[in-house]
């Protein structure tokens, strides 16, 4: 299946300033992200582009808070990636806040190494620049192998 994304970011409306900055950075190095704002437009059918853009991103990449946890909307869409994920190890790469406690929320990505966003905000630049770099590198390693 050809991927037309690279990363899908998920995240709960509550959190969209930190997700914005990722997003921009992201797109600023020329990785192509399913981000709800440009890529779902006045008319589409949410849930249409939001399965869609499940299917053709390489990566899922939520943003773990307390909002999100408590959101069915974004619940649905990890469950989602969860369940794609069982035959594609590494798909998910989340990133959680600082306060986030993800054994307790989501025991399933328990034993997945996750990255915690900074909770001093002169930290934010730096952590968004490994973030995307880190996400180039697994982006070229991942086009190189065969399409599954």
């Amino acid at each position: 299946m050809k991927k037309e994304c690279d990363v899908f970011l998920s995240h709960a409306s509550e959190d969209k300033e930190h997700v914005r900055k990722l997003n921009d950075a992201l797109v600023n190095k020329g990785v192509k992200v399913f981000f709800d704002e440009s890529s779902i437009k006045w008319g589409d059918s949410i849930v249409e582009k939001v399965n869609h853009g499940l299917l053709k991103s390489r990566f899922f990449m939520p943003y773990l808070t307390e909002t999100f946890a408590k959101n069915g909307w974004t619940n649905k869409e990890l469950n989602s990636s969860i369940s794609m994920n069982i035959s594609r190890k590494g798909r998910i790469l989340p990133i959680k806040s600082a306060y986030f406690a993800v054994d307790e929320k989501y025991p399933l990505l328990n034993e997945t190494l996750y990255k915690t966003w900074p909770s001093n905000v002169n930290e934010e630049d730096g952590f968004i620049d490994e973030v995307v770099y880190a996400i180039i590198g697994m982006i070229e390693e991942d086009a190189v192998k065969p399409e599954s």
